[in-house]
């Protein structure tokens, strides 16, 4: 995985879940979902800048 300060700081949060029912872990849930959040903020950026 590359050095990225980013997925370090993901990869120090503390997991609440009970251990038995996690399928995915935290970090791959909340890359993804920061994943999908970036093209859209791009997205809405580049409309905005267009006005």
């Amino acid at each position: 995985m590359p050095d990225i300060q980013l997925f370090k700081y993901f990869e120090s949060i503390d997991d609440p879940r009970q251990q038995g029912k996690v399928v995915h872990k935290l970090f791959d849930i909340i890359f993804l979902a920061v994943s999908a959040v970036i093209p859209i903020c791009i997205k809405i950026k580049s409309i905005l800048s267009s006005l």
